[in-house]
């Protein structure tokens, strides 16, 4: 519990961090909203989608990226959280963005691409713009916690409540933009996290 206490002080640290670089930018005229701050950097990764191709990160280069944690044994949380990142690909496409989804799972032993592939369409999922990752654990502990600084804790057994509940995760919603830029982080079980999560998208999009 002590290093789960932990990742989520340093989790929380993270977006005050953010938010308070918010408040730290230069003054722009009263017309043009502040410039989303920079919260970090994804680096390259390779992982595998739900229809078992290869994937890297410089396949994301050049268009923004919305990006969660899920595992598709989760009891509640990330069905509700997938949800929302279906409500945020329709806006998306609505709006005539370029921006992709990715949604990291915790659990690559058990979410294979077909089982990914499977859960995917449950949330008409559009494999041309939202991509369901697995691959190698350590590959995507990585890139969960350390590049797009969500908390990822494996539960002991003890610690269980059932069988599926294996994770302490973030439901976190990162904005990455188009050079591989965190850029914004939303709580995605709040309410009102579709709407922000599209305005930070806009915001990046616009940038030069």
């Amino acid at each position: 519990m002590a290093r789960q206490l932990r990742l989520l002080i340093v989790s929380g640290a993270f977006l005050l961090a953010g938010f308070i670089a918010l408040f730290l930018v230069p003054s722009r005229p009263s017309n043009q909203p502040p410039p989303l701050p920079l919260m970090g950097e994804v680096g390259n990764f390779v992982v595998t989608n739900q229809a078992g191709a290869r994937v890297e990160a410089a396949s994301f280069r050049g268009q923004p990226m919305v990006v969660d944690l899920i595992f598709t044994r989760c009891p509640g949380p990330c069905r509700q959280l997938t949800s929302v990142l279906r409500k945020i690909q329709d806006g998306l496409a609505a709006a005539g963005s370029a921006a992709r989804l990715v949604s990291v799972t915790s659990d690559p032993e058990f979410d294979t691409p077909p089982v990914l592939a499977g859960y995917s369409g449950k949330f008409g999922a559009d494999p041309a713009r939202w991509q369901f990752v697995t691959g190698d654990k350590t590959v995507l502990r990585d890139l969960a916690t350390r590049q797009l600084k969500l908390v990822l804790v494996e539960k002991d057994a003890a610690e269980r409540s059932g069988p599926d509940d294996l994770f302490l995760h973030s439901t976190m919603v990162v904005v990455v933009d188009r050079g591989g830029r965190l850029r914004a982080v939303v709580e995605g079980l709040e309410p009102g996290a579709v709407e922000k999560v599209l305005r930070a998208v806009e915001k990046v999009e616009k940038e030069k």
